[in-house]
């Protein structure tokens, strides 16, 4: 567990977000049930989840009032948008499940496996719901919200926020 101001000034060291911004967005977070409040004389404490969330929603640069939608639909995209029945296999990952898995190798991984997320690239997009996930080997997966096309861009621009692996890593490291 990780107190919040340490995982904000983390996010800043290592991922260059401004402090000003993540303050704005955590609280809007918690506000919403999202994140962790803590308790009088308590400071609130996250786990890599919460770490991953925060992150997802910072860098795909909502507009304050949005950050809780942003945060509902990391957590629903599904691979190539695909749309899952109640039968489903429980190991088709959600983008912010992959982004915890990817946290968890990160920490405690073996080498090989640690060294693979460090040349991983994650690419958060700005105008529409979508993580860009691009492996060192050169194969790309793409979350989206279910029932929507992976394959077609839905605005004329593509802006994305992008966490190279190795800062990532750096991150997760620093704070578990």
């Amino acid at each position: 567990m990780a107190i919040l101001n340490h995982v904000l000034d983390s996010i800043e060291t290592h991922i260059g977000f401004p402090r000003s911004r993540t303050n704005g967005i955590s609280r809007r977070l918690q506000e919403a049930g999202q994140l962790p409040v803590g308790a009088p004389g308590v400071a609130p404490e996250l786990d890599q989840r919460d770490v991953c969330l925060l992150l997802s929603v910072l860098m795909s640069a909502p507009k304050l009032h949005e950050a809780v939608d942003h945060a509902q639909a990391y957590a629903a995209m599904t691979p190539g948008g695909v749309v899952l029945s109640a039968g489903a296999p429980d190991s088709i990952p959600r983008a912010l499940e992959y982004l915890e898995v990817q946290s968890e190798i990160a920490i405690g991984g073996e080498p090989e496996a640690v060294d693979d997320v460090r040349g991983h690239r994650f690419e958060f997009v700005h105008h529409w719901r979508e993580l860009a996930a691009y492996t060192p080997q050169g194969s790309a997966t793409r979350f989206v919200l279910p029932g929507q096309l992976a394959s077609h861009q839905q605005a004329p621009h593509r802006v994305a926020g992008v966490v190279k692996g190795e800062a990532l890593v750096s991150l997760m490291k620093d704070l578990f």
